[in-house]
């Protein structure tokens, strides 16, 4: 069902996605030690959205997947 094969550029984007994501969920912990907490708040939000985007080519097979078996 997968997107086969992808671009390097699409891999390059996922990884950087991930990588983002892992900054931001650290960044949000060392915010709430130091008792930031709408900014911990707002970087674990950002970290969750960048975790969905390195998961958008699964999210998106997914859908897919879903709108097959609701259509049958």
């Amino acid at each position: 069902m997968a997107r086969n094969p992808k671009s390097i550029g699409e891999m390059i984007s996922t990884l950087t996605f991930f990588g983002v994501a892992a900054a931001c969920v650290i960044q949000a912990i060392e915010f709430h030690e130091a008792e930031l907490l709408f900014r911990s708040y707002v970087s674990t939000f950002a970290g969750f959205l960048c975790l969905s985007g390195g998961l958008r080519f699964f999210i998106a097979d997914m859908i897919k997947i879903v709108k097959k078996r609701v259509r049958k």
